[in-house]
């Protein structure tokens, strides 16, 4: 793959994630934002023996964008306004979710 089909495929990948991170957590709020960051580990274990070009574009743009922070915390803040201890179990279930998926995908392939 060319650099510049790298690039165009990273932009489109890192747009598909980040539209599909927002439809799930405008849908299913909290909710949403959790299966996406645990369906995201998941597919981030499957791609860890995949060439560099198809982490780079899919791994890294793609699920990076899908799974991002920045879908994450503003869900925890408003889960601590409403109860610190929801939000602890919140994080808790996201982190331990995450590695549990991310460890079934790497055993997958």
């Amino acid at each position: 793959m060319t650099a510049f089909a790298t690039a165009v495929g990273f932009g489109v990948a890192a747009a598909i994630g980040t539209l599909l991170r927002w439809r799930a957590s405008t849908a299913l709020g909290p909710g949403g934002t959790l299966l996406i960051n645990i369906a995201g580990a998941f597919a981030l274990g499957l791609l860890a023996d995949t060439g560099d070009t198809t982490m780079t574009v899919i791994g890294t743009a793609g699920l990076g964008a899908l799974t991002t922070v920045s879908g994450l915390l503003p869900e925890l803040v408003r889960l601590t306004r409403a109860s610190p201890l929801l939000a602890l179990g919140y994080i808790s279930l996201t982190i331990t979710g995450a590695i549990a998926a991310a460890t079934l995908g790497l055993r997958l392939v």
